[in-house]
């Protein structure tokens, strides 16, 4: 038998290899909320440049559709009675980095390049949202919204004018408290029409997420309450709203794949006992959902389309 001329080096290996089969995997960072993205904050992988969504509307009887829904009739009937021909159609436009510029409406099958309603959005250097201006038919401002930020760049304000005929009238002022890292833990509204403040209060949980949010009366009583919770991966799995005395009058549950992928919500609107149901399929290549079909009380009501496009690809 040959000897071993490196038995030391063997050993290494020999080690290594037993040690990376054992391996931890690597932590899961949880990014806060003040540190997201638009695309972050709606749960949209890659780097998108634009987005277009078709949702077309199902005024018919549609399949029947329940909580153990077979996705696959589900998907059969998307791929055989769905016709795009006419339907709604939008358009996001992002920048490399993931926040919004664009929003554009266009019309339906009729005219579907006429764009019947359009949202821009302005950013400073430091990436804070400076302005969003409104359009409607025709390219004529609307509305708009200024941001407002104290000398730490901490968002301290918020005002939202209507714009017609040139004259621009002040509608709504929000006015934040934020804590030691800029998270908005207060907010007052007041509307320009009405005397009366409405208080909003948001708590976070140790990762910088909204665990809690408080809407106060303008008397102070407590209106509504909505709480949240989330995953071992930072993402929202429930959200339940209660009236005061915590009367639970909406519900929401929010299913994900292994990989993150989001697979089905569940909405349920207690007070007028509604449920819908919210199932997604035709993943690209970056775990994004393209098709959306949704059921309201067992029926089909619209079915939604998205379709991405990437920078550098």
């Amino acid at each position: 038998m040959p000897k071993i001329r490196y038995p030391f080096l063997v050993f290494v290996v020999l080690l290594t290899t037993i040690l990376g089969g054992c391996r931890k995997p690597a932590p899961i960072v949880i990014t806060p909320d003040i540190q997201k993205n638009h695309l972050q904050r709606n749960h949209i992988y890659g780097d998108v440049k634009y987005l277009e969504t078709k949702t077309c509307r199902i005024w018919a009887d549609s399949v029947s559709v329940d909580d153990t829904a077979d996705l696959a009739s589900l998907k059969r009937y998307y791929d055989n009675d769905v016709d795009f021909s006419n339907s709604a159609r939008y358009l996001q436009r992002y920048s490399s980095d993931g926040y919004l510029l664009e929003f554009v409406k266009f019309g339906w099958a009729n005219d579907p390049n006429d764009t019947v309603f359009l949202k821009k959005y302005t950013y400073a250097d430091d990436a804070k949202i400076e302005r969003w201006d409104n359009y409607g038919k025709h390219g004529r401002l609307n509305q708009y919204c200024l941001y407002q930020y104290d000398r730490n760049r901490f968002p301290s304000g918020e005002k939202y004018y209507a714009s017609q005929d040139g004259q621009d009238t002040l509608e709504m002022t929000l006015t934040h408290t934020t804590d030691g890292i800029g998270n908005i833990i207060r907010t007052v509204t007041t509307y320009s029409a009405i005397p009366d403040k409405f208080l909003t209060e948001n708590h976070y949980n140790d990762q910088g997420l909204v665990h809690e949010i408080i809407e106060h009366e303008p008397n102070g009583k407590v209106f509504k309450t909505v709480k949240l919770e989330y995953d071992n991966y930072g993402d929202e799995v429930n959200r339940c709203v209660y009236k005061a005395g915590n009367q639970m009058i909406e519900y929401t549950y929010t299913q994900y794949g292994q990989d993150g992928r989001v697979k089905k919500i569940i909405y349920e609107d207690k007070l007028h006992h509604v449920k819908e149901f919210h199932y997604f399929f035709d993943y690209d290549a970056h775990k994004n959902w393209q098709t959306e079909i949704c059921a309201v009380d067992g029926q089909i009501v619209y079915v939604k389309q998205r379709k991405f496009e990437y920078y550098n690809e």
